[in-house]
């Protein structure tokens, strides 16, 4: 199945993206350059210069420690030296783990980059989705103090998240993950033989983060008919396609490695990050299924942990999230609500959030960064009385709108499995055991100011402990019902 927007054709590919109901019209969009073939990294001269960059501009390589292989070569080593053998002067900024063993989206290593940038520079990001991260926000941060915009190159070393073509960059805020507005890369380069050969898991993890739209699309909706999210656009769907179908279609070729299979991920998680940054939100691809994923992150930086693949932890959550949505597309009546009662005092949610996140971070540190989020969303959900009067009055045609961008749990893993993913939160490294998911998926909506279902189950006063025993139950048995 061809896509209907091949991000590759470049000039071709943005004609037509234009033409879609949503696009931002007179958008400066500075990413002109993606190229997803076999060999690319020996084309990286070309894509240097067609954004611009002099042969006598010193170049800034920003990397992490990861040891990374192309077949019987170093990666990393063999990008640093394709650039030099075409005449270019490269430094290179280093990213080090901290305590966990792991690099993380965080201003000291975004300010580690951001010092070493200068106005005749471009820069060029080896890396995961976090070294892509702190590399275009440090850019970003440099061209809004500055005045300026340095060439930027993304070489991408995994298939694993859409971070690579997103102007967004998520970011540990005491200890919490923020999404903060970057920007784009100016090219993009997506070498097949690195993308195989990288690690069977992180491929896995990119299949990962793509189901996330099974979760993340509907709550769009909701929010937008709720009127709690004026952003809603149906560009990202059209843009990406029937996803759901090209991964299925191509779940062994995936598992395998087989560059057509790898060409075909690069485009679509590459359609994930244009997605979100033409809507203007994260939105499009990160629901619920992303603040169940964020929490459990928090526990395990509160407790020095390590974190797991964002994607893979993300598939997990989603299905969370899918048989959460299932449950209640059939269960919820309108005419049994009692709509006074869904109104929660802000003061009463400041201290339950304290209350909450006290045990993982008893400075209150966390806690208070989780209240400014969520009281902004709060204090919208106390003004959208007529949108929420509105919803109910029109929940049969709603419902169907909500079903449809939403996908049966068992699909999901199912899906998630034929590419070779775990199916249980205890398989993921490190582990998780209930308790921490049952924390997570209840509290999840606390931490940010964007609309989920989650949120709808607190401010309906749902039985959540009967509702998680359900949800747990239902996607931890060998069948999903």
């Amino acid at each position: 199945m061809p896509l209907a927007y091949d991000p590759a054709e470049n000039e071709r590919f943005w004609e037509k993206v234009r033409q879609l109901p949503g696009f931002p019209q007179g958008e400066e969009i500075c990413l002109r350059y993606m190229l997803i073939e076999s060999n690319a990294i020996y084309r990286l001269k070309e894509a240097l210069t067609y954004i611009g960059v002099r042969d006598d501009q010193p170049l800034l390589a920003v990397m992490d420690t990861t040891p990374m292989r192309r077949g019987e070569d170093d990666l990393k080593a063999l990008v640093l030296a394709v650039l030099q053998h075409a005449g270019w002067e490269v430094e290179t900024c280093v990213l080090e783990p901290d305590s966990s063993g792991q690099v993380h989206t965080d201003m000291p290593h975004i300010l580690q980059v951001k010092e070493r940038l200068s106005p005749e520079k471009a820069v060029v990001s080896v890396g995961s989705g976090v070294v892509t991260d702190i590399a275009k926000h440090a850019c970003y941060l440099f061209d809004q103090e500055q005045g300026t915009h340095l060439p930027y190159l993304v070489y991408q070393t995994a298939n694993s998240v859409s971070a690579y073509t997103s102007n967004m960059a998520p970011t540990l805020i005491e200890g919490v993950k923020r999404t903060l507005a970057s920007r784009y890369p100016d090219a993009l380069i997506c070498d097949l033989e690195t993308l195989r050969d990288a690690p069977r898991e992180m491929t896995i993890a990119g299949v990962g983060d793509l189901l996330a739209v099974f979760v993340s699309m509907a709550d769009w909706y909701l929010a937008y008919r709720l009127g709690m999210d004026e952003t809603y656009t149906p560009l990202p769907e059209l843009l990406m396609g029937p996803v759901d179908e090209l991964l299925i279609q191509n779940a062994e070729e995936i598992r395998n490695g087989s560059l057509e299979a790898m060409a075909l991920l690069a485009k679509l998680i590459t359609l994930g990050g244009i997605a979100m940054s033409l809507s203007h939100a994260t939105a499009p691809l990160s629901g619920f299924e992303h603040i169940v994923s964020h929490t459990l992150d928090l526990q395990n930086e509160a407790r020095g942990k390590s974190l797991a693949l964002h994607g893979t932890q993300i598939a997990l959550a989603t299905v969370l999230g899918a048989a959460a949505y299932r449950i209640f597309l059939e269960q919820f009546d309108p005419h049994q609500l009692n709509c006074e009662s869904c109104y929660p005092e802000p003061e009463k949610m400041h201290r339950f959030i304290l209350q909450t996140f006290h045990p993982l971070d008893p400075t209150n540190r966390a806690g208070e960064e989780c209240w400014s989020d969520y009281r902004i969303k709060l204090e919208k959900w106390h003004t959208v009385k007529e949108s929420f009067s509105n919803f109910l009055l029109q929940w049969d045609e709603i419902r169907p709108e909500v079903a449809k961008r939403t996908r049966p749990p068992q699909q999901i893993r199912s899906m998630f499995a034929a590419v070779g993913g775990p199916t249980r939160f205890s398989e993921l490294e490190p582990p998780f055991e209930e308790v921490e998911v049952r924390f997570a998926f209840l509290n999840a909506p606390l931490i940010r100011k964007r609309f989920t279902i989650g949120d709808l189950f607190i401010w309906f006063n749902w039985d959540r402990e009967a509702l998680w025993r359900k949800v747990w139950e239902t996607t931890q048995t060998n069948h999903v019902r």
